[in-house]
């Protein structure tokens, strides 16, 4: 099969969708993100990118937190509107009801069935971004989502941002194989 080139600025994989949480100028700042992933996991630690003019940026520098949450289908317009406004322009404190864990400075989404609290570690200055990377201090997730200290992702109803080539709100789709089995057989 023959390869194209194709704009290397856009993914071409879908990522999943979260609100990142902070307190700017002292009031709680949602931002919606799809550059994040784990990056460590003794301590557990967590990334997000984001633009070096977003306001939740400041708030991560001027606090030392932060957090991130994952929102399911159920708050897709309220994410997708976290994404299109400013917290400079637009106060986006009332969107949702906020809780807090340890950190008094890493505002929670309520509703998202899924929620970490990160302390910052380090920053990372990119051309255009911040790289934010944070120790999780603690994780929460609803209860009716989580059996036996494990939780139940697909429960949660994720939604991944699908980029190329319109911009779209995707669903997780099913399992079609079991991770670290399914490669078990080319084993030599």
């Amino acid at each position: 099969m023959t390869k194209v080139k194709f704009d290397p600025r856009v993914t071409a994989y879908p990522m999943p969708v979260c609100l990142v949480g902070a307190k700017v100028k002292g009031r709680p700042n949602f931002m919606a993100v799809a550059w994040v992933s784990k990056v460590n996991d003794d301590p557990p630690m967590m990334m997000v990118s984001l633009a070096k003019e977003q306001y939740t940026a400041e708030g991560i520098k001027e606090n030392g937190a932060f957090s991130i949450n994952f929102p399911g289908k159920v708050l897709v317009a309220e994410t997708d509107f976290c994404g299109l406004v400013s917290g400079r322009k637009s106060d986006k404190s009332q969107v949702f009801n906020v809780h807090y864990g340890e950190l008094e400075t890493a505002p929670m989404v309520s509703k998202c069935p899924i929620c970490f609290e990160l302390k910052l570690m380090e920053t990372f200055e990119l051309p255009r971004a911040y790289v934010f990377v944070g120790q999780i201090i603690a994780a929460y997730a609803d209860e009716k989502y989580v059996t036996n200290g494990k939780v139940d992702i697909r429960g949660t109803e994720p939604f991944l941002l699908v980029e190329s080539p319109t911009n779209q709100y995707v669903e997780l789709g099913p399992q079609f194989a079991k991770a670290f089995s399914v490669g078990k057989n080319l084993l030599k």
